[in-house]
C-alpha cells in the first residue's frame, strides 16, 4: 500500500483511486454519428482551475497583503499548524487540484489538503523509526510507512459482502442499450421564439409520421430533409446507444422510452429531437458470484479510507490548528 499527498513543490498531482464497480457492458456497435452531434460527458467537463483567480491570488501573495481566516470567505486564508503558517503561494498553486462549485470551497479544500500534509509531516518527524531523514529522503515513502504502521482497517468478511449485495442489488445490473433514430430540428438554446416554433413543428412531424401509410419511409424522408444531424444520411439512425454517450438532458428522457415512436419530442441544448426507438434491451442482473470480488474491493477501500480519516482526525485534534475548521474527507488523501 502506498499513500501520498500532493506536494506543491513538485507541481504534480495524484488522483483518487476508486474501488472497482461491478459493471459489465454489452457491445454497443458503431455510434459515431451521435457522438458527433451530441458531446459526451467528458466534452462538457469544466477546467479544473480558474486561471484568472489563481493569478490574482499569486499577485496578492506577492504584495504581502494580510488575509483573514478561511471561514471569513476571504480568497487566501492565514492558517497555522503548531505556529507554522501554511504558505499562501502553495495554497494558490494547490487550487487547481480541487475543483469545486465555487472559489471559496476550492480555497478551503486546497488549504485543508496542505494542512493534512503538514500533519503527516509532523507525524513522520515524531515517529522514532522515521524522523526527519526519512522525510527528506522520500516524503511519499515516509508517509506510506507511517500509514502502514498506524492505520488498521477492518476488512469485510463474506457475510458483509453478501449483505451489501442484497441491499444494493439494483446497482449490479448492466446498463440497457437502445437502437435509435432521430430527426434533429436544431436551434440555439438562447433563441426562445425559434424554439417555440420548432417545438410545434416537431409535434406536427410526429403526427405526420404516425398517420402515414408507411411511417418508416416517412421518418427517413423527414430525417433526410430536415435533420441537422450528420445521421440524416442514414435516415436518422444513430446506431446502438448506451448510457453515458449522450448529453444528460437527452439521455435522461431517452432511456425512459419504450420501443416505438416517442409521442413527444425530446428537447436538448441542440434543439428538438423526434425520436424512434427501434430496439431496446434491458440490463441484465448479475449474480453475487459475478460481482463479489468488486464488492469486496469496494468495501475494503471504504474501510481503509475511514480508518485513515480517523487517524487524521486524531492528528488534527492533537495539533494546534488556527484559521480553518477541518472537515477531513477522502479527497485530502490519495491512495495509489
Amino acid at each position: 500500500m502506498t499513500v501520498s499527498t500532493y506536494n506543491p513543490a513538485d507541481h504534480t498531482s495524484n488522483q483518487n483511486a476508486h474501488a472497482s464497480t461491478a459493471a459489465h457492458h454489452i457491445a454497443t456497435g458503431n455510434g459515431d454519428d451521435i457522438l458527433r452531434v451530441m458531446p459526451t460527458l467528458s466534452d462538457l467537463q469544466k477546467p479544473h482551475s480558474d486561471q484568472e483567480f489563481i493569478e490574482k491570488a499569486m499577485a496578492e501573495e506577492r504584495s504581502n497583503h494580510k488575509n483573514l481566516i478561511a471561514s471569513s470567505r476571504d480568497e487566501l486564508p492565514s492558517v497555522t499548524v503548531n505556529g507554522v503558517m501554511i504558505d499562501r503561494t502553495n495554497i494558490a498553486q494547490e487550487l487547481q487540484y480541487h475543483p469545486a462549485e465555487n472559489k471559496e470551497d476550492a480555497v478551503f479544500l486546497a488549504t485543508q489538503a496542505l494542512v493534512v500534509r503538514e500533519l503527516l509531516r509532523l507525524a513522520v518527524l515524531d515517529e522514532p523509526s522515521l524522523g526527519e531523514t526519512a522525510w527528506e529522503n522520500d516524503e511519499e515513502q515516509a508517509i506510506s510507512t507511517l500509514i502502514d504502521k498506524n492505520v488498521q482497517a477492518t476488512m469485510p468478511d463474506m457475510a458483509t459482502c453478501e449483505r451489501y449485495y442484497s441491499q444494493n442489488i439494483t446497482d449490479f445490473k448492466t446498463d440497457p442499450i437502445m437502437t435509435v433514430r432521430h430527426v434533429l430540428l436544431a436551434c440555439p438554446p438562447e433563441d426562445g421564439d425559434e424554439r417555440l416554433k420548432l417545438k410545434k413543428t416537431a409535434y406536427e412531424f410526429i403526427e405526420q409520421i404516425k398517420n402515414n401509410a408507411n411511417p418508416d419511409a416517412e421518418f427517413i424522408q423527414l430525417a433526410r430533409q430536415h435533420s441537422a444531424c450528420p445521421s440524416k444520411e442514414q435516415g436518422g439512425e444513430l446506431g446502438v446507444i448506451s448510457k453515458g454517450q449522450t448529453v444528460p438532458e437527452f439521455e435522461s428522457t431517452l432511456f425512459k422510452l419504450d420501443k416505438g415512436l416517442a409521442p413527444s419530442p425530446i428537447e436538448s441544448r441542440y434543439g428538438f429531437h423526434i425520436v424512434e426507438v427501434l430496439n431496446k434491451e434491458s440490463g441484465i442482473q448479475m449474480t453475487y458470484e459475478q460481482v463479489s470480488p468488486a464488492i469486496h474491493n469496494k468495501l475494503s477501500q471504504q474501510a481503509f479510507h475511514q480508518a485513515l480519516c480517523d487517524y487524521l482526525f486524531t492528528l488534527a485534534n492533537e495539533a494546534d490548528i488556527e484559521g480553518i475548521e477541518m472537515t477531513l474527507e477522502q479527497e485530502n488523501i490519495f491512495r495509489g
